[in-house]
């Protein structure tokens, strides 16, 4: 199957945006997930449930109401809007029952204190490359350009397809961080409007992946091979002390990667910076107070991959 073969008419794309997806949030000005400065559009909705997960308000594919009762000024105004009931009547911010919660926002757009934070809006294609395009000249200057992330974005085919065939209409460089858990006819078509892909690989040993992130990973292994055929990709590592960073796992890893189109492989140092949001989403974190992994560690796996004759990049 050709790149080409995969776009749509040209009558398809005056379509695209209206398309609507459920995003997560957009940060700009970012320096990862891709070269340059870059727009990452985060996206609702993830089929895995990795131990490690930094990102919990995008597993699902709806929105999230994230609770910050330190900022709580304990107005009401938040219990005045709700319509569900959730919210108790004493100390608003921090008292509510999240069963009854119905995700509107309305709590969150009437917070003065930014005590409750929605996370996740439907938006259409074209309002999202408005955004990313009001940093084009940076763009420009450093070889930037947008990131559709997530999340995971073949939860929404529709609307990643719309939006990046959209991005390169706009001659906006395109890449795409998936973790290839899908069908390949819903990934395929994504790869044309490509010129980046970023595929996540938590671990080789079937059982391990099964165990760290709830799926299998025969089908991500399928993707990758078929997918690094048609399009440049750099495989990402997320990197956990004692779950997945020992030197078998690096080595089967490089096995696999030598017989395929790969040659980059990025390495992601685990990191506590998602931990409380768990708790802002009254969720318990697996891997609380887990170590992180050593820079003696990091040095071993570097070396293990450029064995195999593999670009390596600490950090992404």
């Amino acid at each position: 199957m050709s790149g080409n073969s995969d776009a749509p008419p040209p009558n398809d794309l005056s379509r695209d945006a209206d398309v609507r997806g459920f995003v997560s949030r957009i940060r700009r000005n970012a320096v990862h997930d891709g070269p340059g400065i870059r727009t990452i559009v985060f996206l609702q909705g993830c089929p895995l449930r990795c131990l490690w997960c930094a990102a919990p308000e995008t597993q699902a594919l709806r929105s999230e109401v994230l609770l910050y009762p330190e900022r709580c000024l304990a107005c009401g105004q938040c219990r005045d809007v709700c319509r569900a009931g959730a919210i108790g009547p004493d100390q608003p911010g921090a008292a509510w029952d999240r069963s009854r919660c119905a995700v509107c926002g309305a709590c969150a757009a009437v917070c003065p204190a930014e005590a409750r934070i929605l996370s996740g809006a439907e938006m259409t294609v074209a309002e999202v490359v408005a955004e990313a395009s009001r940093d084009r000249v940076f763009y420009r200057h450093s070889g930037g350009g947008v990131t559709v992330s997530g999340g995971e974005p073949l939860l929404q085919p529709a609307f990643t397809a719309a939006l990046l065939r959209t991005c390169k209409e706009a001659t906006l460089h395109t890449a795409m961080e998936t973790s290839g858990y899908a069908a390949w006819e819903v990934l395929a078509p994504l790869l044309s409007p490509l010129d980046l892909l970023l595929y996540d690989i938590k671990a080789m040993d079937p059982s391990r992946h099964q165990q760290l992130t709830g799926v299998s990973n025969a089908l991500i292994l399928s993707n990758l091979e078929n997918a690094a055929r048609r399009v440049k990709t750099i495989v990402r590592v997320p990197v956990i002390s004692g779950l997945n960073d020992d030197l078998e796992n690096c080595r089967e890893l490089a096995r696999f990667l030598k017989q395929s189109a790969v040659q980059s492989v990025d390495l992601l140092p685990y990191h506590r910076l998602g931990e409380a949001t768990y708790g802002r989403l009254d969720r318990e974190y697996a891997l609380t107070g887990g170590p992180l992994v050593s820079e003696d560690r990091l040095a071993d796996l570097v070396s293990e991959l450029r064995k195999h004759g593999l670009s390596v990049c600490v950090g992404g």
